[in-house]
């Protein structure tokens, strides 16, 4: 296990490349990699990289502040797989970042990450790590996905792993015990696609620029351990993308949060190619070190 030594400035630096550039295979908003980080003072500083902002679809950056949430999230997992523990800050500068002002996303950071201790890394945290490392290997692509032979207990795990993001992920026919579902909704339906695989959604409490930070942390932690699970996983791109689909389906959950993304669950189908991960964004345009 290589573990990071902070002892040497030259070291450290090299060691935050190679967390960035684990941190860079996180899934985004039409892959456009919308992030950039800061190493300062042994720091690292995450922001929202405005050029990257599709308007059309994402005008509010809503989907940009959930792609910056998942790289945030296998940025940790890479410091854990070096031993050590990220202590977190989420907007830094305080819950007024909203609408992802554009004088502001480059300026003003989404979160703070500092070292403050060292700790191996557990066998699940491990597992984690290699599943950042197979890439969108285990992911389900855009291709046939058959259904998985223990939903109950992938889907139990997938629910806890978004729970400790501050986060919350339903099938469709959730009838609802937590604070975000009605306790007496109605059964609907699972959400099948041609009977291949299974739909869930992750949603938070709400839609301030922190929940949507949490959604995109709950988001990877979802997918990496899906991957880990040997369990197929992909985010539905355009369902997201229409604020009306998000809308029914918070009806059809009878749900008081915020429906924040569509995944679509499974195991690769017999013979089938995963889809091939996007080219990643060079080093050079994704990090500053200024010390």
């Amino acid at each position: 296990m290589k573990i990071m030594r902070v002892d040497g400035l030259t070291s450290f630096h090299e060691e935050i490349e190679g967390v960035v550039t684990e941190a860079s295979h996180a899934p985004s908003i039409h892959d456009t990699q919308p992030w950039h980080w800061l190493v300062a003072d042994r720091r690292l500083e995450l922001f929202a990289d405005p050029s990257r902002l599709l308007g059309a679809v994402d005008p509010d950056g809503r989907q940009l502040l959930i792609s910056c949430g998942a790289a945030l999230y296998y940025a940790r997992i890479a410091l854990r797989l070096r031993g050590f523990v990220p202590d977190v800050v989420v907007l830094p500068g305080g819950p007024g970042y909203g609408g992802l002002d554009r004088d502001l996303a480059g300026k003003e950071p989404l979160a703070t990450i500092r070292i403050n201790e060292a700790r191996p890394p557990d066998a699940w945290e491990r597992s984690l790590g290699t599943a950042v490392h197979l890439g969108h290997a285990g992911h389900a692509g855009r291709g046939p996905i058959q259904p998985t032979p223990d939903p109950t207990g992938v889907l139990a795990a997938l629910q806890d792993a978004a729970a400790t993001e501050d986060a919350w992920l339903a099938t469709l026919d959730d009838t609802g015990t937590d604070d975000h579902l009605a306790t007496n909704a109605p059964s609907a339906r699972p959400g099948q696609v041609d009977g291949q695989d299974s739909i869930v959604v992750l949603g938070t409490a709400a839609d301030r620029p922190i929940d949507r930070m949490a959604a995109g942390q709950a988001l990877a932690r979802v997918l990496l351990s899906a991957t880990a699970l040997s369990v197929a996983a992909c985010p539905i791109g355009h369902a997201e993308d229409i604020d009306a689909i998000r809308v029914v389906l918070r009806e059809i959950l009878h749900s008081t949060g915020t429906v924040q993304m569509v995944i679509r669950l499974g195991l690769p189908a017999a013979g089938g190619v995963p889809a091939e991960p996007a080219p990643r964004r060079p080093l050079s345009e994704v990090l500053t070190i200024s010390d």
